[in-house]
């Protein structure tokens, strides 16, 4: 076997490693933020909610969380708080998840990744962590979002 034939057969490896590299997802990515905030209360008959009377229905609420909350109104009896902030690089200025413009997901602009309604989970892109999910209670028209996070 000639050098050039070496050289070429190391040339493809060292590239193909990077590839393989460059393609993986940051498994060593920052912790997503922890910002503990007081029970919200939320009136589900009050007319900033009306979004919530449908299956499928969701409100952004700006004032808890890190980057703001989204909930969603699965059914009548489950309503579900997600977290802004994306889960790939949680610190980066951009990495903030909001609904699509089909109201089939969520979505972080920044990254690309898309995020499941149903539990929070990447379906898409490069986030590898589902998006933190905070407790919820329902008692009557009156539904009330903790800074507990659901695993």
């Amino acid at each position: 076997m000639n050098t050039t034939n070496k050289n070429n057969r190391g040339l493809r490896s060292l590239f193909l490693a990077l590839i393989l590299v460059g393609c993986s997802s940051d498994l060593t990515d920052d912790p997503i933020p922890i910002i503990p905030f007081a029970d919200f209360v939320v009136n589900l008959s009050a007319p900033e909610y009306q979004p919530l009377v449908v299956n499928g229905g969701y409100k952004e609420i700006g004032s808890i969380g890190v980057r703001g909350v989204i909930l969603y109104r699965q059914d009548a009896a489950t309503y579900l708080a997600f977290e802004r902030n994306c889960s790939y690089h949680p610190n980066d200025a951009c990495a903030t998840v909001n609904v699509h413009s089909s109201n089939l997901f969520m979505v972080d602009p920044c990254c690309n990744s898309s995020f499941s309604f149903t539990d929070g989970s990447p379906t898409g892109g490069i986030a590898w962590r589902p998006l933190r999910r905070y407790e919820t209670s329902l008692v009557g028209n009156t539904l009330t979002i903790t800074s507990t996070i659901v695993d």
